[in-house]
């Protein structure tokens, strides 16, 4: 144990699952090591055989979606586990809940029983994301995970006419020191549907991947050049891959490209491709790690993100103009924080004309065909030098090292108020490491406000 915070980390799902709240786990924890810190993460035992992390506590768990997903069941015995584990560890300074479903509720538990102060990232749109997989049903599993935490931690889910998922967030944010945001966006629609958003820290971007992904700059594609788009997320329906598929086809033969992931549309993607006729241009690579996935985004002209209304930041988008490489979207929510202005100076907030910015395109409808339209007008800009290059100063904020910085001043910020309200003696620790964070504090709220972030 070190002389620096000791970070509880309570997640949904095993730290190398795939999954964009997972990569911002190991992300936080890879920096805030290296910082001089310790970070113990509780979750759900990895489905996958693995050799065992010390710096992880697994919990027994029910698979669920075919394996996709797991849950754990909340209880007395659990709690005791995972009391005896963490105490091996040392000293808890700071609860950080990273997931919205059963690691919030243990976590909050743990820190309940060993009144620690709490910090919650949210980290998915609990509403659209029920409603988007659950269709016609989703109010009804909405209602019975409200149950459910109702059943494990007390708090009872009220209605307020914003939609049961952000009804749902609310109870789980309730008596949380600070709550997090990915994104400026996401931390409007939550405080519209009444949580106090205490900070906006997006997941960033490995500097040495980074580092090793970027390469000599591209050459620009002459007129003849094919220009190479690449898109990675999981082949669902929320992500609209079969959407990107039809917009291609509907594109000239200049445009190529490579989409990473799988899902349960990945089939149905394949037999797409070869309906429409697309093989010598679009091609289908299923799940690759993570390092390769970059390595496809620095290689590429564009990166293109079709998701709508459901992403919570976009993290393909980041690491993509963290690489330097322009985007298109669909979300305006999401093009309209990618601006250029200084970054780490303020909370990013929704821009007047979203994509307006010549390194971001956004489609201007949900149909495949306005996504053909914007793919074919950012080829052109590729093709003819139209576009200009992402700035470096927003490619450097997305970078994790100045995401942790901001991080730190908020576990300050969390570790103070708790302190101050006499959370009791067993506070004296970290309340003594609060003081030695509280420049770091001072000078996020110095910036522009309490949160700060560096990109959208």
């Amino acid at each position: 144990m070190t002389n620096g915070l000791h970070v509880c980390i309570f997640t949904d799902q095993h730290p190398q699952t795939l999954g964009g709240a997972q990569a911002s786990v190991v992300l936080q924890r890879t920096f805030l090591e290296r910082a001089g810190h310790t970070v113990t993460i509780v979750a759900p035992r990895n489905p996958a055989p693995g050799s065992p992390d010390p710096a992880v506590v697994e919990l027994p768990a029910l698979t669920l979606a075919q394996g996709q997903y797991s849950a754990v069941l909340a209880g007395a015995g659990l709690d005791a586990r995972i009391d005896r584990a963490l105490a091996a560890r040392g000293p808890v300074s700071v609860v950080h809940l990273q997931g919205d479903f059963w690691g919030a509720w243990l976590g909050k538990r743990y820190a309940a029983r060993h009144r620690l102060p709490v910090v919650l990232t949210t980290h998915t749109n609990v509403d659209a994301s029920f409603r988007a997989v659950a269709g016609p049903v989703a109010e009804l599993g909405l209602r019975a995970v409200s149950a459910w935490q109702r059943q494990v931690t007390g708090e009872r889910t009220r209605r307020s006419g914003n939609g049961t998922g952000y009804d749902y967030l609310r109870a789980l944010a309730a008596g949380v020191g600070s709550v997090v945001a990915p994104s400026g966006h996401f931390a409007a629609r939550l405080r519209r549907a009444g949580l106090s958003v205490t900070a906006v820290i997006p997941t960033g971007v490995h500097d040495d991947d980074v580092a090793a992904s970027t390469g000599p700059a591209r050459p620009t594609p002459r007129q003849d050049d094919r220009v190479r788009l690449v898109w990675l997320g999981r082949f669902s329906a929320e992500k609209r891959p079969l959407e990107l598929i039809e917009a291609l086809a509907a594109t000239d033969r200049h445009i190529e490209a490579d989409l990473y992931g799988t899902g349960v549309l990945f089939d149905r993607a394949v037999r797409r491709v070869q309906a429409l006729g697309l093989t010598d241009r679009v091609r289908l690579h299923g799940a690759v790690d993570h390092s390769r996935a970059l390595r496809a985004i620095a290689s590429a002209d564009l990166l293109v993100q079709t998701s709508r209304g459901f992403e919570t930041q976009g993290m393909t988008v980041y690491e993509a103009l963290a690489l330097g490489v322009p985007v298109v979207v669909c979300d305006p929510d999401i093009a309209a924080e990618l601006g250029g202005a200084e970054l780490g100076t303020a909370e990013l907030t929704s821009a007047a004309e979203p994509g307006a910015e010549p390194w971001v395109w956004c489609a201007d409808g949900p149909e495949p065909g306005s996504l053909a339209r914007v793919l074919t007008d950012s080829a052109r800009a590729v093709r003819s030098a139209d576009g200009s290059p992402v700035p470096a100063a927003l490619s450097t904020g997305l970078l994790q090292s100045a995401q942790t910085r901001r991080l730190l001043a908020v576990y300050a910020d969390a570790m103070r108020s708790g302190a101050d309200q006499g959370q009791g003696a067993g506070q004296s620790r970290p309340a003594a490491l609060s003081a030695r964070y509280s420049s770091a504090s001072r000078g996020a709220r110095s910036s522009g406000s309490a949160s700060t972030t560096s990109a959208p």
